[in-house]
């Protein structure tokens, strides 16, 4: 496992820095392309959903990305776009995990030990039902063996990817990938339901045990480097919301891998944890052009530090409102 992971952390390093992807709203989908066959090359064919099928209508305004020296002089609007339901209900009694794992969020490397994380993982028994965040057709069903979609063939073992009846202002299309799974349970070309059953919780692929692998991708489904922050895409949570901003030092340079805590001023519960993103191969979102997110925090007042090493570099505070994203842009002085 050990000489595995050094394969792929070394393969993903060896990656392109991205371009940021440009802004845009969110408008419903024209007709979506199911993939057909395994050749990775291929165009897939164009098949109309059923013209019975809803289609969405949520169209937000779009708000500029972040230039490479943000402007924190300038009010930011925030448009919240969260299209998705989530890959597994809510859980009372968290017999069944329904939030990200913390130590490995999107655009992070788990304190320098992994490779930069591509998606989010939610920890989960072998065999626990996963759900369609949204509705759409099945862009491909089965073990990712010959069509690649990581950075390597047999990176995410078996995989559920769904193209979506939302895209992008600019047409982009918007796919989700569900990777990892013990096995698969719809077909390549099939039409699903938000919180229709896709497949099973597992550990195909390069996985350190069962849990299910989330990503969004906007553009291209087969594309590693297309990724974007799923938690700004699903829902939160009742009486649950989300901080995201931009993190930059005194010079207006942007900063990686910081670490920033959030801990609630009446200090009930424990201090929660995110990371700046580790580097430039990490995409922002379209529309927000953040740095670093933490979504699900309970909805209140809470007390921001952020650590550079260990270096406490700035302390603010922040409200959390349920169900919505509050901005947090943050420069050192």
């Amino acid at each position: 496992m050990t000489h595995r992971k050094n394969c792929l952390a070394a393969l993903l390093v060896s990656l392109a820095a991205l371009s940021l992807l440009l802004a845009g709203a969110i408008r419903p989908a024209e007709a979506t392309p199911p993939r057909q066959d395994g050749a990775q090359n291929a165009t897939p064919a164009f098949v109309a959903p059923p013209t019975n099928t809803p289609r969405p209508t949520y169209t937000p305004q779009p708000t500029a990305v972040a230039s490479p020296t943000p402007r924190f002089d300038v009010p930011r609007e925030v448009v919240d776009h969260y299209v998705f339901g989530r890959p597994f209900p809510r859980d009372p009694n968290n017999v069944v995990k329904d939030f990200p794992a913390r130590t490995y969020p999107y655009g992070s490397t788990n304190y320098g030990g992994l490779a930069t994380h591509h998606g989010i993982d939610i920890q989960n028994p072998q065999g626990t039902p996963v759900l369609a965040v949204g509705s759409g057709t099945v862009y491909y069903a089965g073990p990712d063996d010959e069509l690649q979609f990581g950075p390597m063939l047999n990176f995410y073992g078996n995989l559920v990817v769904i193209e979506h009846d939302v895209v992008l202002a600019d047409g982009r299309a918007i796919y989700t990938l569900y990777g990892h799974l013990s096995k698969v349970g719809v077909e390549t070309g099939q039409r699903v339901a938000e919180s229709d059953r896709i497949g099973w919780v597992g550990s195909t692929g390069v996985a350190l045990g069962a849990h299910l692998h989330l990503e969004v991708r906007v553009g291209n489904p087969t594309d590693y480097g297309s990724t974007v922050n799923p938690e700004l895409w699903i829902r939160p949570w009742p009486n649950f919301g989300t901080i995201a901003g931009r993190i930059v030092d005194e010079n207006g340079e942007r900063v990686y891998e910081a670490t920033i805590n959030f801990q609630m001023k009446d200090r009930s519960g424990p201090v929660r944890t995110a990371f700046s993103y580790a580097d430039d191969s990490v995409n922002p979102d379209p529309i927000f052009g953040e740095h670093y997110v933490h979504g699900d925090l309970p909805d209140g007042e809470y007390d921001v530090y952020v650590k550079v090493g260990s270096s406490i570099r700035w302390r603010g505070t922040a409200t959390v409102e349920p169900g919505k994203t509050t901005w947090l842009d943050i420069q050192f002085k």
